[in-house]
């Protein structure tokens, strides 16, 4: 009797009375062929064979060859003369310099900027001017210092800030010595507030 899942090839014939116990054996049979002929064969060896243990075989002369030559620089027509022009490689570094070079010649034009500055003295008595002058000179030789009088009053302005916390750390020094100075808004120096620590 044919049975369903077995190759057409192989015949088996069972007797009915014994079909569960031959159906194991059979699928137990055909299981032991199918792996034994996918199992490696082990050959025997002679005593003066050894055993290959890695390939190795020189391949130079069958590998494709690569030679690279470096390119030529390409030749242009300039008035009737053969000129060679070197190709260069693209290169952002040559705009990022220029960029750079701008700014630094419009940061050189620039005169001044809204501020601030530090009014350490405003009265009507030209020696509190005086010694307000000459204490900050002394004290304070980086500030840079700003006169004026306008009838009947002398005042007296240091320091050249862009940043208010700038102006407020003289402030904060100024304040023991001078105690009506106050920080005002006005026009400063840009190169002499670069100058300030």
């Amino acid at each position: 009797m044919l049975k369903k899942g077995i190759p057409n090839k192989i015949l088996v014939i069972l007797p009915k009375h014994s079909i569960g116990f031959d159906m194991k054996l059979c699928s137990l049979a055909i299981l032991l062929l199918v792996l034994g002929s996918c199992a490696r064969s082990i050959s025997s060896k002679s005593a003066g064979e050894t055993a290959i243990s890695s390939y190795e075989e020189d391949l130079r002369d069958i590998r494709p060859k690569v030679v690279w030559e470096k390119p030529e620089a390409k030749e242009e027509e300039v008035l009737g003369k053969t000129a060679f022009k070197l190709v260069e490689p693209k290169n952002e570094n040559v705009k990022i310099k220029k960029a750079i070079g701008e700014i630094v010649v419009y940061n050189a034009n620039i005169g001044q900027l809204p501020g601030y500055r530090l009014q350490v003295y405003s009265g009507n008595d030209r020696y509190g001017f005086e010694s307000a002058k000459s204490y900050v000179l002394q004290h304070f030789p980086e500030l840079e210092i700003y006169e004026s009088y306008s009838q009947p009053t002398y005042r007296v302005k240091v320091g050249d800030f862009l940043k208010k916390m700038d102006a407020e750390r003289y402030y904060a020094l100024l304040m023991d010595r001078f105690s009506s100075s106050k920080i005002i808004m006005d026009d400063v120096e840009v190169q002499k507030s670069l100058k300030i620590n």
